[in-house]
């Protein structure tokens, strides 16, 4: 579902009019942008059943759409579960755990119930801020990455401001025999450059304010793009 490598991933932090213009002037730049991201303030003000009608609305819409409830999987397997389903039934292509703190088998069960539902899992392996593991243990990040990678999980996000982190990612999954994709947030006003982290390993580039405070949003679509194009040519 998620192709055309390197790509950018806007993520639409946004009010829902807002949104919608954005996408607008976006929705025929299917090279340079391989989905959407709904964040969780969108959902909660609007509901996210809505936001994703609203969004496939625009004509021509052909997006998949990533919902980030920032952060779920966090809870008790059973409520995960739950949560799955209510993100499958709005409609959503892929669904973004973070599950630091929350165990294995919460963890497989965000992977059970994506496949049941038929949309994708992404897991959550190191998050952007400085501190995000003050309460985890040293190793909680590689035991995440080892635990979904065993439950067939292949897309992830990592932070895009950490390029030695995405690095390795990337080669911990290798030297299991794993290919994965990496998704990255971070881009920008959190320090990370989208050109180095698809030299360090990412695959997408998630970009929020970026591009929703640009006068033009298309043109530094294309202007991110050809920078990361040009980055995964020389890897």
């Amino acid at each position: 579902m998620f192709e055309n490598l390197p790509g950018i991933i806007p993520s639409l932090d946004v009010e829902i009019g807002e949104a919608r213009r954005v996408v607008e002037e976006i929705k025929d730049l299917r090279r340079e942008i391989c989905g959407l991201k709904i964040g969780s303030l969108l959902a909660w003000k609007y509901g996210l059943q809505r936001v994703v009608e609203e969004m496939k609305k625009t004509s021509d819409f052909k997006f998949p759409i990533i919902f980030d409830a920032q952060k779920a999987g966090t809870d008790i397997p059973e409520m995960t579960r739950k949560q799955v389903k209510v993100v499958a039934d709005a409609g959503v292509d892929a669904f973004i755990a973070a599950p630091q703190g929350a165990g294995s088998a919460t963890l497989a069960a965000f992977v059970d119930a994506c496949l049941e539902h038929e949309i994708i899992p992404i897991v959550v392996v190191e998050m952007t801020h400085q501190d995000f593991d003050a309460f985890l243990s040293g190793d909680a990040s590689e035991k995440i990455l080892e635990d979904a990678l065993e439950r067939g999980v292949e897309d992830f996000v990592a932070p895009a401001n950490k390029p030695e982190r995405l690095k390795f990612y990337k080669n911990f999954a290798e030297e299991k025999k794993k290919g994965i994709k990496i998704f990255s947030p971070g881009v920008g006003p959190q320090g990370g450059g989208p050109d180095s982290a698809v030299a360090a390993g990412a695959d997408f580039v998630i970009v929020g304010r970026a591009i929703y405070e640009a006068e033009n949003p298309r043109r530094e679509v294309i202007r991110i793009y050809e920078k990361i194009k040009k980055v995964k040519k020389a890897v």
